[in-house]
């Protein structure tokens, strides 16, 4: 990892790959363009996301090039594709960015396609993250913007130990309407308690 002068984590030297009991978190690529557009353009994606899908093959491998490589290579953030072990296909993804060094927070989000949801791959792949976070980078404070009627985001939460904060009244626009978003964060001393 690359460190200041104080210590602090500013960057990464190589990808952070993460393994769970079911799952790799690993480096999206232009081979993962297919996944990308079709992933994106899933409706209940798009809808939760408050975020077009990529209207065409040539977007989708710009947007991965941006939101995903380039976030990484430019120490913005990270995001990671989601496979399960036994199978080398992706099936979400989930990252962080937003990152304020000095302060040492940074969002999250994540998404995952509809055939693998209630099964608890999202709240296995954000534990994993959750604790690179606060134990290999140093974050103090993670936070995530939700869709007030996105219950399932919302549930997942709450038993990862968020508490909600309030709600950002029309916070963004998306298909010519403005719309709130609900905060909820994790200190680290609170996911270090959850933990022990």
């Amino acid at each position: 990892m690359k460190r200041d002068e104080k210590g602090n984590v500013i960057g990464f030297t190589e990808f952070p790959r993460l393994e769970t009991e079911r799952l790799v978190l690993r480096m999206m690529t232009s081979d993962d363009a297919e996944f990308y557009f079709m992933h994106f353009s899933d409706p209940g994606i798009v809808s939760t996301q408050a975020h077009e899908g990529p209207k065409d093959m040539d977007a989708a491998i710009a947007e991965l090039q941006e939101y995903c490589i380039d976030n990484f290579t430019n120490d913005i953030g990270v995001q990671w594709g989601i496979a399960l072990k036994r199978s080398p296909e992706l099936i979400g993804t989930c990252g962080f960015y937003k990152w304020v060094k000095h302060a040492h927070h940074a969002e999250i989000g994540c998404d995952l396609d509809s055939g693998h949801r209630h099964d608890g791959i999202m709240t296995e792949a954000l534990t994993a993250v959750l604790d690179f976070l606060f134990t290999k980078v140093g974050l103090n404070r993670v936070q995530a913007l939700v869709d007030p009627s996105n219950v399932p985001s919302i549930k997942l939460l709450d038993r990862l130990g968020f508490t909600k904060e309030g709600v950002l009244r029309d916070h963004t626009c998306f298909r010519n309407a403005y719309l709130d978003e609900v905060v909820y964060s994790i200190l680290r001393r609170e996911w270090e308690r959850r933990k022990a």
